[in-house]
């Protein structure tokens, strides 16, 4: 129970800073989304924290974890508006699924490489 609320109040504060650079957007009269300025002032905010609260933490980690449900009604309207032809959809996987499993590759190095112990140099002890 005490960790559904600490993702809930993660949550309240991811909308929280979205909501501010919403409003941050049209009093700088700057032509910014707002949820950019949401996400420089996260940014800011875990800059000058030096670490993520435990909250944040967790929404972080539910959310990235379920990314995929995020982008499927999107894939859904894009492919029912657009009524693609063969050719777009031959494209879009010719195109798209080497990228796709080259980045998928890169993250899967970056990640293993910052997973791994460091040495010690002979000169840092």
């Amino acid at each position: 129970m005490k960790r559904n609320f600490s993702i809930l109040v993660g949550w309240l504060a991811l909308l929280g800073l979205k909501l501010l650079g919403d409003a941050l957007s049209p009093w700088l009269g700057v032509r910014v989304p707002g949820s950019f300025l949401g996400f420089l002032a996260l940014w800011a905010f875990l800059h000058c924290w030096r670490a993520a609260p435990t909250a944040l933490a967790g929404a972080s980690a539910f959310l990235l974890n379920h990314l995929t449900l995020f982008l499927l009604p999107s894939l859904v309207i894009a492919v029912v508006s657009l009524r693609w032809a063969p050719r777009e959809v031959a494209l879009l996987l010719v195109g798209g699924l080497p990228v796709t499993l080259l980045m998928a590759a890169a993250c899967g190095l970056l990640i293993s490489a910052l997973h791994r112990p460091r040495r010690k140099n002979s000169h840092d002890a």
